[in-house]
């Protein structure tokens, strides 16, 4: 099997096969078909590497490297439950993933469990993946130009990703079901330099402008990802693929710990910007 390393990382991408994209599956198509093996899984793979291979064993650390190489890690989905419509000046928490390396559930119990896994960084990937698309069409209010319908500059529809400390502790997660699950979703006042006023520069994902159509993104964050945020290649990809240069050097996985979270929220501003989202998922992968 071909593995296929995503964008940013120190070698090439390489295609599965020698099929055009057209002949390919579609995504979701390939999504579906994906098999993402559970801990035990891998537990069990790593035994057979350690002990079954031959008789006097392979070294850890050449099995960490064959691990790793294969990026055979064990893995948590969270999704979006409904479609939701997000109107101007509201942000939205959308989805939140279970703390990591933690049995999600025992952590309503006195002491949450934590499972196997390797180093004090342990998180390798995040995948996200996003069907969602702005209002469309062209508006007076808008004052764009209509040629610049579908590119991802001057979008006012977008989606962050952020990171929550411990949040395995009670006090985080009374935090996060309060973001969760507001008791009023109102628009939001900003002043003119409040930091959540426009889309910046360690966005996840901006919506393509004026543009009805949904689109699908995968945005894939990896620790082997070391793009500068201001070399031409993060400023080409946030300009292509509507990324955040500030999220493509790989180490919000880097630093991400046991108990962490990620929350994920669609945004958007000014009269006549709508974020509507039919699909939101996050993927995370840990080493053990």
């Amino acid at each position: 099997m071909v593995i296929r390393p995503p964008i940013g990382r120190w070698f090439p991408p390489r295609r599965r096969d020698n099929r055009t994209p057209d002949e390919q599956q579609p995504e979701n198509q390939q999504a579906e078909n994906q098999f993402y093996p559970g801990l035990f899984d891998v537990l069990r793979v790593r035994h057979i590497l350690l002990w079954k291979v031959k008789p006097e064993g392979f070294p850890a650390e050449v099995v960490d490297m064959i691990v790793d190489a294969a990026e055979y890690w064990p893995s948590t989905e969270f999704a979006m439950g409904e479609r939701r419509r997000i109107r101007k000046d509201v942000d939205e928490a959308l989805v939140y993933t279970t703390p990591l390396c933690y049995d999600e559930n025992t952590l309503e119990s006195g002491s949450p469990k934590v499972l196997p896994h390797r180093t004090a960084h342990p998180c390798r990937k995040i995948v996200f993946s996003i069907v969602s698309h702005d209002q469309g069409g062209l508006h007076e209010r808008l004052r764009l130009d209509p040629n610049r319908a579908g590119i991802y500059e001057g979008s006012f529809t977008w989606f962050d990703a952020e990171v929550i400390r411990k949040a395995h502790e009670p006090p985080q997660r009374d935090a996060v079901r309060q973001k969760m699950h507001p008791t009023e979703k109102r628009p939001q006042h900003f002043g003119p330099n409040h930091p959540l006023l426009l889309p910046r520069s360690n966005a996840l994902q901006r919506n393509r402008t004026r543009t009805q159509e949904a689109k699908r993104h995968t945005i894939v964050w990896h620790h082997l990802d070391h793009i500068p945020a201001n070399s031409p290649e993060a400023e080409e990809m946030e300009q292509s693929q509507g990324r955040g240069r500030d999220t493509v050097d790989g180490k919000q996985v880097r630093e991400l710990e046991p108990g962490d979270s990620i929350l994920v929220w669609g945004r958007a501003r000014f009269p006549g910007w709508v974020n509507y989202v039919d699909e939101l998922s996050v993927r995370v992968f840990w080493a053990v």
